[in-house]
């Protein structure tokens, strides 16, 4: 920065500065703060889903326990008229010692009915053992109900044979197992826990019904914390961007206009006075536009899209080069409207030889656009030349303007330098000089009369024609 930067860069750098720290610091408080979308919790959907399977299971376990215990005593009418049971020894009068008893005589069983007899009750203890694990821990138990429930899980681990003899020794194991088992007791515990597995499951599926949490955020293509740091890193580029801009301009007239102070001193002072009104037709150094875009663009993103860190760097992106259109839109609608501010400026640096507020007087007000048409298609040394003419014809004005003003009489009444107003006596003068047969000052109008026409130069600066 130097004495050649103009008022509005550095005011517009600034803003863009502001502008850029505010708008970046609310994107990264909003893309850090965001959190996912609210969904239903999985872990509560699960859990009352178990619960609703535990009461399906619970079902199935109390109509178990109850086709058991109703197939219980047709088993054991089945198991007598199909002889399983193996009878108690009889009682004999006592042998001679030495000599054993004669084993007992018993009827050999009915292998076409013992393990069609026995296999209902089999098939339900099967179905019920399982139910053990899950009923358990659920209603309270005692000792009947663990004798049942062992009764019951001896008799599912029963495994017939394929031949009759081996099926009827397992249908004798069943009936041993079974026969003097308490099922009816299981038949009320897998009641009483089907009922609190149902009143289980119904609090969990209000409470799955309600239950929400916070979804993790998608990844994007970059991981979030690099995007939000390259979203970040290009606003900080484009207003380093614009500050370099606006110091090479600066250093572009000053290494401009400081060689032409000798060319001033040499006899050519139209070059420095042609090269101010040069420089003050350029635009402003600098792209605000550029670092409001990526700013802004980006705040809009972050605001929109706060889960998606991606967006947030495309939003810099086209907020930047939306911002530098929207720049060169204005300073091309503008034109040259602060032509001449900006060259005065420059004068009041430079004190150039040729005053450019002459220069600027011969050009019309309005018509700045169609002088610099005329003024920017020239050479240097023509610019220079058409300045020194510019500068002169307006001096001429203005001279001229003076003479005639000058030459004009005063008005009447008004005193001059060295005569006495009429109607004032002076010591050692005669009276007042006025009234008929007075006679007429040299120099001087009839009274009352003034030159026709009033001598000033035409209006119009002295242009040159068009201008």
């Amino acid at each position: 920065m130097n004495v050649y930067t103009r008022r509005e860069e550095l005011r517009w750098t600034l803003v863009a500065l502001v502008i850029l720290v505010l708008t970046t610091g609310a994107s990264v408080a909003r893309l850090m703060t965001a959190k996912g979308p609210l969904v239903p919790d999985p872990a509560a959907q699960a859990s009352a889903k178990s619960a609703e399977a535990r009461v399906t299971q619970a079902k199935a376990c109390t109509t178990a326990a109850k086709n058991l215990n109703d197939e219980l005593p047709v088993f054991r009418a089945s198991a007598k008229q199909a002889r399983l049971a193996v009878p108690a020894p009889s009682a004999t009068a006592p042998l001679p010692r030495g000599r054993k008893p004669p084993p007992p005589k018993e009827k050999e069983p009915d292998v076409e009915l013992a393990w069609p007899t026995a296999m209902p009750a089999w098939k339900q203890a099967k179905l019920l053992a399982p139910c053990r694990a899950t009923l358990e821990g659920v209603a309270e138990t005692n000792a009947d109900v663990t004798k049942a429930w062992d009764a019951v899980t001896t008799a599912a681990a029963i495994t017939p044979g394929d031949d009759h003899k081996s099926q009827v020794e397992a249908a004798r194991k069943l009936l041993g197992a079974l026969e003097t088992a308490p099922t009816d007791k299981l038949v009320d515990v897998t009641k009483n826990a089907e009922a609190a597995l149902k009143k289980t499951s119904d609090t969990e599926a209000e409470r799955a019904k309600t239950a929400m949490i916070r979804e993790a955020l998608a990844p994007g293509l970059l991981p979030r914390q690099l995007a939000i740091g390259i979203g970040v890193l290009i606003g900080v580029i484009t207003l380093l961007a614009s500050f370099l801009s606006v110091r090479a301009t600066a250093a572009r007239r000053l290494s401009t206009l400081v060689p032409l102070r000798e060319a001033a001193k040499q006899g050519q002072p139209g070059l420095q006075a042609a090269a101010i009104l040069t420089l003050a037709a350029g635009h402003n150094g600098g792209e605000p536009g550029l670092v409001f875009g990526a700013g802004l663009g980006g705040l809009g993103a972050a605001l929109a899209f706060p889960a998606d860190a991606d967006i947030f760097v495309a939003g810099v992106m086209v907020g930047l080069l939306l911002g530098l259109g929207l720049q060169w839109s204005l300073r091309l609608s503008q034109g040259l409207g602060a032509w001449r501010r900006r060259a005065t400026e420059l004068a009041e640096i430079e004190k150039p030889a040729t005053p450019i507020v002459l220069v600027l007087s011969a050009v019309h007000v309005g018509r700045e656009a169609e002088f610099w048409g005329f003024f920017s298609n020239l050479s240097p040394p023509e610019q220079a030349n058409t300045v020194l003419q510019l500068a002169s014809q307006a001096e001429e004005q203005i001279l001229a303007a003076a003479e005639v003003t000058n030459s004009m009489p005063p008005p009447p009444g008004a005193a001059q330098p060295g005569m006495q107003q009429p109607g004032m006596s002076n010591p050692g003068m005669p009276g007042p000089q006025s009234g008929p047969g007075y006679p007429q000052q040299p120099g001087y109008p009839p009274q009352g009369g003034f030159p026709p026409g009033g001598g000033y130069p035409p209006q119009g600066g002295g242009m040159p024609p068009g201008y």
